[in-house]
């Protein structure tokens, strides 16, 4: 009987890591695409504190707009988090396509910034702001959806 059990359990514990196994790798290829930038540690820093907002949208949502990959947070009233969030911008924006960048007293205060494509058809877009109280948003989005789509699905939708 203890046999029995044994070879049970053994069997239960290969089912789950055979499940585990095939349902890790998507999200792990989110991931994947963003891992090379400086924004993540923003985001993997900030995201689970007081004060702040974090969402990912599901696929549903994504393949609605045309998007592989879609996460934003907000902070509020975070200065150390202005001037992390501000150092990893500068870093991401190397060898990115400026589409609109806004400063004011040295400071970058909106930003709309194309990243390089780092898969065929997928571009990738990083977009901030931070307002007149402090509240930042940062955005990062990828997909089959270009500059000018993206410009459209913002101004009509009013979501960023």
């Amino acid at each position: 009987m203890k046999q029995i059990n044994d070879m049970k359990r053994i069997i239960h514990t290969m089912t789950c890591i055979l499940l585990l196994g095939l349902l890790l790798p998507a999200p792990a290829v989110a991931l994947e695409m963003q891992k090379d930038l400086r924004i993540q540690d923003v985001f993997t820093r900030y995201g689970k504190k007081k004060n702040v907002t974090m969402v990912e949208l599901s696929n549903e949502m994504l393949e609605t707009y045309g998007m592989t990959h879609y996460k934003s947070i907000t902070i509020k009233n975070d200065a150390d988090a202005l001037r992390f969030t501000r150092r990893c911008l500068e870093a991401d924006q190397k060898g990115a396509r400026k589409i609109k960048e806004v400063t004011d007293d040295g400071g970058i205060i909106s930003a709309y910034y194309q990243l390089p494509t780092v898969k065929e058809d997928i571009n990738r877009f990083v977009l901030f702001k931070v307002n007149k109280k402090g509240v930042i948003t940062l955005v990062y989005i990828e997909g089959e959806l270009d500059s000018d789509d993206l410009i459209t699905l913002l101004f009509t939708r009013n979501d960023f």
